[in-house]
């Protein structure tokens, strides 16, 4: 009587691993779209189980100037990883499964490594022939291995075909954007560039292609989070900073054309970080944030310079509307060990410091270029 309930209690075990694997896997691939990371193997594997160590080993190495050669590869192994774990759970919840049903099974089972590889065999579909189930629930079980072996094989292809693909689409118009605008780093520079050109509204759609496609893309398939960019162009995500910059810009400067282009981006940009920060579970400094956005001696030089009538008001408008999108972007650059670039205006830059100690109160710095 012992035996059964222990065995009972294995089956319900094996069967419990097997259902979080292909809901992880339903949610991941077959019908991707955003869900909180609480509870999905996949946001606990990668976040905390892989990105976290590796982010304080590459903080160790001597060789600073080798970590994003390191910080590249992450991506790619970690998917890698991803996808080797899905298949190790699926056979261990099959072998668990298994074990609880070694008296259906000719030969019998010894021990559990032979469970193991008797469910090996069946997900991966070798089936060499030398272990045979006879009752009906073992042959069940077997049918429904091999069968979740071939759909987990063959739905993981489509996966990195996905992924692959929505990276090169990111990573291209990413770099047309950051071309067109003079590889800038400054939303100040792109406003400017913006308003000088021929080409607002091309330049505008493109920038909320991109920033829709990004939003879509990585709040479907949250790992191309990871993927940094390649080659001489910018990260991704501080190309994300400065056109949110600059579009804020624009709207504080109340320019009335193409005004739905602008408030789209800006809308769909603030709810991209949004959603990223959600996802990965992390915490904004609102404190340091706050101090930062709502004080006019950051931003009220950039709109004198830029002609504004009334800079101290603008300033104070454009902080608003900064802070619905700064401090979640903040979050991602530290997470993603990033540098966000600071504001500039005619040659000097406004660089946010940390709260002081004795005061509590933001600082700033300007420095000459």
């Amino acid at each position: 009587m012992t035996t059964q309930v222990a065995d009972i209690i294995l089956g319900i075990t094996g069967f419990a691993i097997i259902v979080m694997v292909f809901s992880d896997v339903f949610q991941s691939i077959i019908v991707p779209h955003y869900r909180p990371s609480a509870g999905r193997f996949s946001a606990f594997l990668v976040s905390r189980l892989m990105w976290k160590p590796f982010c304080k080993i590459i903080e160790t190495l001597p060789c600073k100037g080798s970590d994003s050669t390191y910080l590249t590869l992450f991506a790619p192994a970690a998917m890698m990883t991803l996808l080797i774990s899905w298949l190790a759970l699926m056979i261990t919840g099959f072998s668990i499964l298994l074990w609880a049903e070694r008296a259906q099974i000719r030969p019998h089972l010894k021990d559990l490594q032979e469970a193991i590889y008797f469910a090996a065999t069946s997900v991966l579909t070798i089936g060499y022939g030398d272990v045979i189930a006879e009752s009906v629930l073992a042959r069940v079980t077997i049918v429904a291995a091999t069968s979740s072996g071939i759909i987990l094989l063959a739905i993981t292809v489509s996966f990195l075909f996905a992924m692959q693909s929505h990276f090169h689409l990111r990573e291209i118009n990413s770099q047309i954007i950051s071309s067109r605008f003079d590889n800038a780093l400054s939303g100040v520079v792109v406003y400017k560039h913006l308003m000088n050109t021929g080409s607002m509204v091309s330049n505008l759609e493109l920038c909320e292609r991109w920033i829709v496609e990004v939003y879509q893309s990585h709040s479907a398939y949250p790992l191309l989070l990871y993927f940094r960019s390649r080659g001489s162009c910018p990260p991704w995500l501080i190309n994300f900073a400065t056109v949110l910059d600059a579009v804020s810009i624009a709207l504080t400067m109340n320019v009335t054309q193409n005004h739905m282009l602008f408030n789209s981006i800006y809308n769909n940009g603030c709810r991209a970080v949004e959603v990223f920060v959600s996802y990965l579970g992390l915490k904004v400094d609102d404190e340091s944030v706050d101090a930062y956005v709502t004080s006019t001696q950051a931003f009220e030089p950039i709109f004198r310079s830029l002609g504004c009538s009334d800079p101290v008001s603008a300033a104070m408008d454009f902080g608003m509307r900064r802070r619905a999108y700064y401090g979640n972007l903040q979050a991602l650059a530290e997470f993603f060990m990033l540098d966000l670039q600071p504001l500039t205006y005619t040659g000097e830059e406004i660089v946010p410091q940390r709260p002081s100690a004795r005061s509590g109160t933001q600082e700033f710095v300007r420095v000459r270029r």
